[in-house]
């Protein structure tokens, strides 16, 4: 059960927190003052999308907490199932998620977790129903989804069997694509693939080969700037080239400071570093001597390296832009070609495999479609007993199973809803005939056969009296109290007949608030009294005059419905 709902800085919402009690909880106020928003917050906090617009303005962050008592046993033990570390002890399930620009923040008994599995953990705990989920009535995708949901597990088996053979369908034609169905196609496609490979391994390359090769090739193609350098060098250290030679200058300087180091710290220093210098200038004269001898040149060198590198750039250019990325270019082709090779035997053996996959998959299908023709047998039977309930004439309502679609990873079967409302008329298919108000009683009666089957969930219903008014208003209200004694509901409504039935009312509405230089509207709820029910009532039945009148034909039907409600069952929720 949703206990409490905090709402921060969303929207018209600045700070609110509401306690929701057991049963009929309904939420009523003008048009636009916020009550399909409040429904919103709730589907953000349980993972909906979000967009950064929805922070209230002039605030940084948004925030919203859900708190669940999680006192049904069936609840508890589909939670721990989807995780088993989550902490129920206390029987209190926390659900937060912060709002910041373009980022969000969900936790679940203040631990992070993923949207998807806040997803999964919302679906056990809630489920909405808002005026744009009519239309899923009329698509045959959602009318299946429907029956799926009814049926729960007990086509549990038989769907994860169409789905296991479905993959290895799938798994077992894009095979035979990758081998290819045209014998000479793959002989084609083997003979340049075999020259591919043998090209690429025929040149023996080795990783890093190129880098040390361009290296090699710049340094003997330079050849002659180098050996002049070097030379350059070794005749200014030595001063053979006319020039005082600075290994000579530094031995002048190392010897008239020997002779002074013993009086002076300072020339003591300067002394030791520069015999450092000297020692570093003969070590780089004697290296630079060795380089220069012993460089050797050779333009059959320069030749085959120049070669070696235009064959790994033209390897290149064909088949990866390193060596690493060639080889394993190489490695991949070997193994189309190995699969080639053996195209034959491999294709007739995955032929085979695919008449055998798509026979079992047919029967996984038939076995698929016989579960949902059980089940729509018995839906079916339960929703025409929920449209008696809601006022219609007729209370005909056929669910067609007909194995005949296309086969998917879902069956084959094309699931349709068909209605016959008046007396005297055919069913029809429920697209073709279905009202605005008919949608909204068929939404309602379908939640209500699934509910059943949906032990300890909140119910949450947006504007249910969409289309109804009079004595089908009082049905859809009778409806709601009947799912209330089994599952706590919220229901958004404009209907005094469905707000009268209400076992906690909450009242949302706007206020402006005006102060220096600052005003803002933020959106209050409140839960009313028992007198307050009977004027919001009032305003309801009474519009923006409200009679003494009004006031007595609101407290009659609050009293009606009181008197209806312990006349019934006892809720037990």
């Amino acid at each position: 059960m949703l206990s409490n709902l905090t709402v921060k800085n969303l929207a018209l919402f600045k700070d609110i927190s509401v306690e929701f009690g057991e049963g009929l909880n309904v939420l009523t106020g003008e048009t636009g003052a916020g009550k399909s928003i409040l429904i919103g917050s709730c589907l953000l906090a349980l993972g909906g999308r979000y967009r950064a617009d929805m922070i209230r303005d002039g605030s940084k962050a948004g925030y919203v907490e859900l708190t669940f008592d999680i006192d049904d046993e069936s609840v508890r033990e589909r939670l721990e199932a989807l995780d088993d570390e989550i902490d129920l002890s206390d029987g209190i399930l926390v659900i937060s998620r912060r709002l910041t620009d373009g980022k969000s923040v969900s936790r679940i008994n203040g631990e992070t977790v993923t949207q998807k599995k806040l997803r999964r953990t919302a679906s056990v705990l809630l489920d909405v129903y808002g005026q744009r989920d009519s239309q899923t009535l009329l698509e045959p995708v959602g009318q299946k989804s429907f029956l799926d949901a009814y049926a729960g597990d007990g086509l549990a088996e038989a769907k994860a069997g169409v789905r296991e053979a479905y993959r290895t369908l799938v798994s077992v034609k894009k095979q035979i694509r990758e081998i290819g169905e045209d014998d000479r196609e793959r002989t084609r496609e083997a003979d340049l693939l075999s020259y591919e490979v043998q090209e690429i391994f025929d040149a023996g390359l080795r990783e890093g080969e190129d880098e040390e090769l361009e290296s090699e090739y710049a340094r003997l193609t330079n050849a002659q700037q180098i050996i002049e350098g070097m030379n350059l060098a070794r005749a200014a250290l030595a001063g053979t080239d006319g020039s005082s030679g600075a290994s000579d200058m530094v031995a002048r300087a190392v010897r008239e400071l020997a002779g002074i180091r013993g009086y002076d710290e300072a020339a003591a220093a300067m002394y030791d570093q520069l015999v450092q210098i000297d020692e570093l200038m003969s070590d780089a004269s004697r290296e630079i001597s060795s380089y220069a001898d012993g460089f050797e040149f050779s333009q059959a060198d320069v030749d085959r390296i120049g070669s070696r590198l235009d064959q790994i750039n033209r390897l290149k250019s064909k088949y990866g832009d390193t060596i690493g990325e060639i080889t394993r270019t190489g490695e991949m082709k070997q193994q189309r070609l190995d699969l080639l090779t053996d195209a034959a035997g491999r294709l007739e053996e995955l032929t085979r495999q695919r008449e055998e996959t798509e026979k079992i998959l047919l029967e996984k299908c038939a076995l698929l479609s016989k579960g949902r023709q059980k089940y729509a047998r018995l839906m079916e039977s339960e929703i025409a007993g929920c449209l008696s309930d809601l006022n219609f004439a007729d209370n005909r309502f056929e669910i067609k199973v007909m194995p005949d679609g296309p086969v998917t990873d879902d069956g084959y079967d094309e699931v349709v809803f068909y209605i016959g409302p008046n007396p005297g008329e055919p069913v029809r298919e429920l697209t073709k005939i279905a009202s605005g108000g008919e949608l909204s009683r068929i939404m309602l009666a379908v939640k209500a056969v699934m509910a059943g089957h949906e032990a300890g969930k909140t119910l949450i219903f947006d504007e249910i009296d969409a289309g109804i008014s009079g004595r089908t208003a009082g049905a859809v209200a009778r409806k709601l109290d009947m799912i209330s004694r089994g599952h706590q509901v919220l229901c958004i409504t404009h209907l005094a007949q469905i707000a009268a039935m209400a076992d906690n009312h909450y009242r949302i509405e706007k206020s402006v608030s005006s102060q220096p230089g600052l005003t803002e509207t933020v959106t209050l709820i409140e839960q009313l009294t028992d007198e307050g029910e009977i004027e919001e009532l009032a305003r309801i039945l009474g519009g923006t005059t409200i009679t003494e009148a009004s006031f007595e034909n609101a407290k009659e039907m609050k009293d009606l419905a009181r008197d209806y409600k312990e006349k019934n069952t006892v809720r037990d929720i």
